[in-house]
């Protein structure tokens, strides 16, 4: 409060200063200023704000602009982690000039102008870069490997801070909100981001409600039903104004289901001490939540494609847009906990239909020596053939196991023919990339009821593939192929590989908060990527990481359970 109360004051007494201000501001003493009050990174670009506006006052003599730019501070659009960012500053040096404090004003107006200059600067910098240190992102995930034999990946490219020029100009021109708009990364999402963080920030925090043995259902009757009810009509999950009694009726099994949903909790409409668990969960881990994946839009541009294939892997879905409008959106399955999908992106260039599956050599050591062991008639049920060159050969018992703990490569291709049982279905997507990684069919069609779907080795499985492929087909191939011509090669059973005019990006993303109909989906950090960036961050900064020793149990074992191999 007293804070805005020295700005009213002062932006009342500027009036009077301004013409002066403007007069007695000179190159000179804003150059002083910068030497002698501004250290760090900001320094220089702050010199190069006032190179490229001709060393003029950019600020004092302009309530509006600092107005605006006060403002944009205390907006969550723009500083969602509520950083400083100079404010103190700026305030210490109003209330020297509202209490006259020092004899060279002209020093002093200079000192306040580059101050706002330099908040400006911080607070381009954070919406465009954030304040995560990427290479220690990069560093702890490249280090899982040596940890926790874990091979992850995630192409990462931080944003460049914007072009100082366009910058400068909008200073100029007083265009503080339009161009600190205009610099938000991923644009779309990221505001949806906020739009959320805004909610839960501005709610009460949670009160716990009590665990028990007894499982909350229709015809309940309970304190307990009161908690719950309040909690998820403070979620949004049950009707606003209706009124909390203790019985659980109609329609809060249907809130507990959107709940359920919204977490990937088993949808039963009952209140065990699973979603219990959930609805227990702090306020706060939300909001850092929110905080972390807005934290990851530094990252990427302003936009993506209009046209584009989107694989969310915290949600295992995915969407093909068009127009930057979703045409197809449907399950995916990802990549194991141990064998995690890359996040990166490309272009998928061809697709494969009645594709062979060759097992890498990757799976051959970790996956089919082991089934081999103990079904030897595994290839022969599978429909693989073993090749030694282009000769197809049989292999001997035990054959391979001195390769299995050895680095050496493996000397013969395991190549499944296509057909019903391939593993990558009917067809697959080729972005080419240094992981080996695609997008395709499968066999096992199961999978897309699963709650956590981690089961590849770090390709994609989508469930509607033939719905994408003839959209591609359709779309990008000039009109020589269609749903029919599909089918009729699909008949035949015989590979065939068929280039798209025009390649087709692909981004592989991480994000485990989104909005969908409304409501807001929290999905589990699977990979821990989040957990991550958190202890990468400029007040959590943590050299390196732990794995917990707990994280999805149930999954891991299920995942592990079926060693057959799959891409």
């Amino acid at each position: 409060m007293r804070f805005f109360l020295i700005i009213l004051i002062f932006f009342a007494s500027t009036y009077i200063y301004a013409e002066d201000s403007a007069n007695i501001i000179v190159s000179e003493e804003i150059t002083k200023s910068i030497s002698n009050h501004l250290k760090g990174k900001n320094a220089s670009l702050v010199q190069n704000l006032y190179v490229n506006t001709g060393y003029t006052p950019l600020w004092i003599n302009n309530n509006k602009k600092m107005q605006e730019l006060l403002s944009a501070l205390k907006d969550p659009l723009f500083n969602y982690k509520e950083k400083d960012l100079g404010q103190k500053e700026i305030e210490k040096l109003l209330f020297m000039i509202d209490n006259n404090e020092v004899r060279n004003k002209e020093a002093l107006y200079a000192r306040l102008d580059a101050a706002f200059s330099s908040s400006f600067i911080s607070l381009v910098k954070f919406i465009s870069q954030g304040d995560v240190d990427w290479n220690l992102v990069q560093k702890k995930i490249a280090g899982l490997k040596y940890s926790d034999d874990i091979r992850a990946n995630w192409d990462m490219t931080p944003n460049n801070f914007p072009d100082q020029k366009i910058m400068a100009t909008a200073v100029l021109d007083g265009n503080i909100y339009g161009y600190l708009k205009s610099i938000l990364p991923l644009e779309d999402r990221y505001v949806t981001l906020v739009e959320i963080y805004k909610k839960y920030r501005n709610m009460e925090p949670f009160e716990q409600i009590p665990y028990s043995s007894e499982i909350l259902q229709v015809g309940s009757n309970s304190p307990r039903v009161m908690l719950v009810k309040k909690r998820l009509q403070t979620l949004g999950d049950y009707p606003a104004y209706t009124n909390i009694d203790p019985y659980f009726d109609t329609m809060l099994y249907n809130a507990v289901l959107r709940y359920q949903k919204r977490y990937n909790i088993e949808e039963t409409g009952k209140i065990d001490n699973v979603t219990n668990y959930y609805l227990n969960q702090p306020l706060s881990a939300h909001l850092n939540s929110i905080v972390t994946n807005l934290d990851k839009t530094k990252i990427y541009p302003r936009n993506l494609n209009d046209e584009r294939i989107e694989i969310n892997v915290p949600s295992y879905h995915f969407t093909y847009f068009q127009n930057n409008e979703p045409v197809l959106s449907t399950k995916a399955v990802v990549g194991r906990i141990d064998r995690p999908t890359p996040i990166f992106n490309d272009y998928v260039e061809y697709l494969v239909l009645n594709p062979t599956w060759t097992v890498t050599d990757n799976l051959i050591k970790k996956d089919l020596i082991g089934v081999l062991r103990e079904n030897p008639n595994y290839l022969v049920d599978h429909n693989i053939h073993v090749f030694s060159g282009n000769d197809e050969v049989t292999l001997g018992p035990g054959e391979l196991d001195a390769y299995e703990n050895s680095s050496a490569k493996v000397p013969f291709r395991f190549v499944q023919d296509p057909g019903e049982n391939n593993a990558l279905g009917k067809v697959k997507f080729i972005f080419p990339n240094p992981y080996d990684v695609y997008l395709h069919d499968t066999d096992n069609k199961d999978l897309f009821n699963r709650r956590y779907r981690v089961y590849s080795s770090g390709c994609m499985r989508i469930q509607q593939p033939l719905e994408l492929a003839t959209m591609l087909l359709e779309n990008h191939t000039d009109g020589k192929y269609n749903a029919s011509s599909m089918e009729d090669i699909l008949d035949t059973n015989k590979t065939t590989t068929i280039r798209l005019n025009q390649p087709i990006p692909i981004n592989i993303l991480y994000f485990t908060v989104h909005k969908d109909d409304g409501l807001v989906y929290f999905d589990y950090d699977v990979y821990m990527y989040d957990l991550i960036i958190q202890e990468s961050t400029e007040d959590n900064r943590k050299e390196y990481f732990t794995v917990p020793k707990q994280r999805m149990i149930r999954v891991e074992k299920n995942a592990k359970t079926d060693n057959t191999p799959a891409p």
